[in-house]
């Protein structure tokens, strides 16, 4: 079953008929290294064929290799070389989509055609850009494991190449929620306009969006540091909040409920690699049903998913199901059960 749901979804991603939740799905898939041989026959398909060009995009490359990248783990896997003198920037698009990491955004393909005439810009491969951008509503995995919850209309970016060396540094536009790992020796600092905060790992929310002349940090757990570049306006704690004029820089600080700030957040539902209690405890509780399991060993199966359209329940049961190979119904009561071998 999962072969078969992978190979819909990935022929859905080349065609562009796949929606934001498949996408999702496909990139766990992915990320999970389940189906790397399938993988492998398919570039070898595509570049015989000569479609790769034709279905895989600039746009596919940079958003794919973003999300592989900003992964905990990634895996390289091999791929033989043709026979080529012509760089095809757009090829990577084929390695990103398939957790084919390569460090460079050239991939060299070789012909019998005659040879150009080479010069110093042939002759460079094409250098990957270090700063990695994301906008819109998604879950953002960072490599040293810490997450960011981006909510719509907003962008993080940051440098994958000094990224988690000394510090561990982004840049937000709009807002977003962070969930940090805590690293005494390596600082996490968030700049927003002229502010930044600094943590060392705890969870937080700032609001920044461009049209607002103001930068509200807000702390859910642990401890925040808010300041510029010359001073700190404040240390904050759960249930505080630091407010800053982004013009004078005139800042006030309070105590909120966090979590009534945070509660643009509540109307996604982030399954991020955890169990099926855990999960189906989630969905629940959202969507105020109950979710029994037929089999003790679902519990076992973990699941990484992100729903962030106010997907409805079934979709999102149907996207679950096909991940662990599972089905669900609904029994007379409404209430809904799902079965499976489940996994060991």
């Amino acid at each position: 079953m999962h072969q078969k749901v992978f190979e819909e979804l990935l022929e859905s991603y080349l065609q562009n008929t796949i929606s934001e939740v498949e996408k999702h799905q496909l990139m766990e898939i992915i990320r999970n290294g389940m189906h790397d041989d399938f993988i492998k026959e398919k570039i070898t398909m595509l570049l015989q064929e000569n479609k790769g060009l034709e279905l895989l995009d600039t746009q596919k490359s940079d958003s794919i290799l973003k999300y592989i990248l900003s992964s905990p783990s990634t895996k390289v896997i091999p791929i033989s070389e043709k026979s080529s003198k012509k760089t095809i920037r757009v090829i990577l698009s084929i390695a990103a989509a398939i957790t084919i990491l390569f460090a460079i955004r050239s991939v060299f393909f070789y012909t019998n055609t005659p040879d150009p005439v080479k010069t110093a810009t042939s002759e460079t491969a094409e250098e990957v850009n270090p700063v990695l951008a994301f906008s819109g509503k998604q879950l953002i995995h960072l490599p040293d494991g810490s997450t960011i919850l981006l909510n719509e209309n907003s962008i993080i970016e940051y440098n994958h190449n000094t990224f988690n060396t000394k510090t561990r540094e982004v840049t937000l536009t709009g807002e977003a929620y962070f969930d940090i790992k805590r690293n005494e020796t390596k600082p996490f600092i968030v700049h927003t306009d002229k502010i930044q905060t600094k943590v060392l790992g705890t969870a937080f929310n700032i609001n920044a969006y461009s049209k607002s002349g103001k930068i509200e940090v807000t702390v859910t757990r642990g401890k925040v540091q808010v300041g510029d570049v010359e001073k700190v306006y404040g240390v904050i704690t759960p249930n505080q909040q630091i407010t800053v004029n982004k013009n004078t820089l005139d800042h006030t600080q309070n105590t909120v409920n966090a979590e009534a700030v945070v509660e643009w957040k509540s109307k996604y539902l982030i399954l991020d690699n955890i169990n099926m209690e855990e999960a189906i405890a989630l969905i629940s509780q959202k969507y105020k049903v109950p979710i029994t399991l037929s089999n003790e060993n679902i519990k076992n199966c973990r699941i990484t998913a992100s729903f962030l359209n106010d997907e409805d329940l079934d979709h999102i049961l149907k996207v679950v199901c096909s991940v662990i190979e599972t089905e669900y119904h609904y029994t007379k009561n409404g209430a809904i059960v799902l079965e499976g071998k489940g996994c060991e």
